[in-house]
């Protein structure tokens, strides 16, 4: 039209124009915080959820831990990404995210073993003199590959975020509320949020993960396996388990708490798990990254009650197929209480969390103590006192 005026002369035209890119701006800010949200939830609930899940089954001791660290970090750091994300441009999102992909890379790596450490220390006093599941050299060296290809991954959720926010916004109503449809759009960043959980889970929780999973089935195979089984009619594997089943079975309860003692999952690494049944049973087997019983499982009982009656005499002990280490407080004590242990003392030992164990002796002659020992390979006496 001749005479139409161009809508940047018209006032009324130009005021509806910069209202609505007001509101879309705003609609954007609001959305970042929910794309981080939804995306944080998701990452959250399939990379640790199912992995507390699993553990939860495995009767894994503290198999919440995880999740609860990770609720309080990676979600948080994803929110906070998000939210910021919505104050910039398109371009600006994607080194945010791919922050987020090295940051919360190194939070999956660090979460099982210092996070734990940290967060379980009120739970167990234990922790606060030694360490949970020292982390191994295998998963520091992963780091590098994980913060990779997470930042990989955070420059398509960035992508992700500018597309999902725009559709939402699309969908949203007259003024400019978020509606159920646009919730969903984020929701098409679900492939992204998989990937971030898979990478999580296969890095840092399946190795720690499989060696219990391994001593479960051993302990259910004990517990409901009929003896007398053919096992020339098994898998090499499944003969193992069930034969070690059998062999341990008469020391098994139905209820029992599995605790991962020591992890190193390289080629040439090996795990320590360690049990402890209802009845008072100790139990402690040696896995290679392979899942052979090549150390064997032997009687955690039985086997620091021997540490003791060689230490608190001589200063040393032996260890078997591990290295025997007495930290320098240990063995000032030992040299001013040491003496021979007799068959009226009375040794206790009480599994605490990871590998710690609290040994007791009990003396008719008041000269009762308590050592407090940890590791799985070396076997630290970190510290005695007079009781």
């Amino acid at each position: 039209m001749i005479n139409q005026r161009p809508i940047e002369l018209n006032p009324y035209l130009k005021m509806r124009g910069e209202s609505q890119l007001r509101a879309k701006h705003a609609f954007e800010r609001a959305a970042g915080w929910r794309y981080g949200m939804v995306f944080g939830a998701l990452v959250l609930v399939m990379g640790y959820g199912w992995d507390a899940v699993q553990l939860f089954g495995l009767h894994t001791e503290y198999w919440w831990a995880k999740l609860a660290i990770a609720l309080v970090t990676i979600l948080p750091l994803s929110i906070l990404i998000g939210g910021i994300g919505g104050y910039v441009n398109w371009l600006l999102k994607l080194p945010l995210w791919v922050l987020f992909g090295v940051i919360a890379g190194w939070c999956a790596i660090h979460i099982p073993f210092n996070g734990a450490r940290v967060a379980l220390q009120t739970f167990d006093v234990n922790l606060q003199l030694v360490e949970f599941l020292p982390i191994p050299d295998a998963a520091t060296d992963s780091f590098g590959m994980l913060a990779t290809l997470g930042a990989c991954l955070g420059v398509l959720v960035g992508l992700m975020q500018s597309v999902t926010v725009n559709w939402a916004w699309e969908r949203s109503t007259e003024d400019y509320k978020i509606t159920l449809g646009g919730w969903a759009m984020f929701l098409f960043a679900f492939p992204l949020m998989f990937a971030y959980a898979f990478l999580f889970d296969g890095t840092a929780h399946l190795p720690l993960r499989a060696p219990q999973q391994l001593i479960h089935s051993v302990i259910q195979s004990g517990l409901n396996d009929a003896p007398d089984q053919d096992q020339t009619q098994m898998e090499i594997h499944r003969a193992l388990v069930y034969l070690l089943g059998q062999r341990w079975k008469k020391n098994f309860t139905p209820a029992y708490t599995v605790r991962l003692a020591s992890s190193e999952p390289s080629a040439v690494g090996e795990s320590y798990v360690d049990v402890t049944f209802t009845n008072g049973f100790n139990w402690r087997c040696r896995i290679t990254t392979y899942g052979e019983f090549t150390g064997g499982c032997y009687d955690l009982n039985a086997e620091y009650t021997r540490y003791l009656s060689e230490f608190i005499p001589r200063g040393s002990f032996r260890c078997a197929d591990c290295q025997a280490r007495v930290t320098q407080q240990a063995a000032q004590w030992r040299a001013e209480n040491a003496r021979e242990l007799t068959s009226t003392d009375k040794i206790q030992i009480v599994h605490g969390a990871g590998s710690s164990i609290r040994a007791r002796v009990q003396s008719q002659n008041q000269n009762s103590f308590e050592c407090l020992l940890w590791g799985a390979n070396p076997v630290i006496v970190e510290s005695c006192e007079s009781k």
